[in-house]
């Protein structure tokens, strides 16, 4: 097993567990402490984990965006439900925007067959499924590559998606709370921003892994988005929080 399986399933174990040893760790992935101890260290830099006792445990402080086979891992059942959910809200002939993320690519992959619709996002996971698979009209932003995580980011992106008036703005989250969503590349900020502006109705797909979750910069409030679609094992506060703010509230 390479050293990223590795860490998804570390991220996996403590995602559902809560806690999880690191003895417990070595046994089931049959390597040594040290082994463990390295891939630890790598996704605490990450910000993607706190270690604590004898184990380590999902960090509630994001420094940096998880990576994307990292991201891809992680709870997809719940992904494909909150898709499912999402799809009700797409209109005929509709323009959406699809933020960048693997929930929102979870939905690009339920719409492959909709010749009437036009979809445009920042990711080019969305844009590559897409332009293999599916017959929609397909717009990618452009603008400035974040690599690592392959999505655009930056002034030009926020340009072209201010230029553009969209039916629903499909957003992702990595970290949300009380607030609203927060991210840790700042960069994301402006883009985010500019969806929300130019969504005539804006919803955020996300599962309620993410919630409680914080990072450095608030991207934009609960208050902006007309609808949360998320899963049924979303937590009291979070739902609290949401009507607080007279969001609409789904839970699949």
């Amino acid at each position: 097993m390479i050293p990223l399986e590795r860490r998804q399933y570390i991220l996996q174990q403590a995602a559902l567990r809560g806690v999880v040893g690191i003895y417990e760790l070595a046994q089931a992935l049959n390597v040594s402490h040290m082994t463990i101890r390295r891939d630890l260290e790598k996704l605490q830099q990450e910000g993607a984990v706190v270690l604590v006792s004898g184990g380590v445990q999902i960090s509630k402080k994001l420094s940096s965006e998880p990576e994307l086979m990292v991201k891809e891992n992680m709870a997809t059942e719940e992904k494909i439900r909150i898709a499912k959910a999402a799809v009700e809200y797409i209109p005929q002939k509709g323009c959406i925007f699809l933020d960048d993320g693997t929930t929102t690519l979870a939905l690009a992959q339920l719409l492959s067959d909709r010749e009437d619709l036009t979809i445009v996002t920042n990711d080019f996971v969305i844009m590559d499924y897409l332009t293999d698979h599916s017959v929609c009209t397909v717009f990618h932003t452009g603008g400035m590559v974040r690599k690592r995580y392959r999505y655009c980011v930056g002034e030009m992106a926020t340009k072209i998606i201010k230029s553009i008036t969209f039916d629903v703005s499909f957003m992702s989250a990595s970290s949300w709370d009380e607030r609203g969503v927060t991210t840790p590349d700042i960069e994301k900020i402006a883009v985010k921003q500019a969806a929300i502006y130019s969504g005539r109705k804006n919803i955020l797909i996300c599962a309620q892994s993410k919630f409680g979750q914080v990072a450095t910069f608030l991207a934009f409030d609960l208050k902006d988005l007309d609808l949360i679609i998320s899963d049924k094992k979303l937590s009291k506060q979070a739902i609290e929080a949401v009507a607080e703010r007279r969001v609409e509230l789904k839970l699949v």
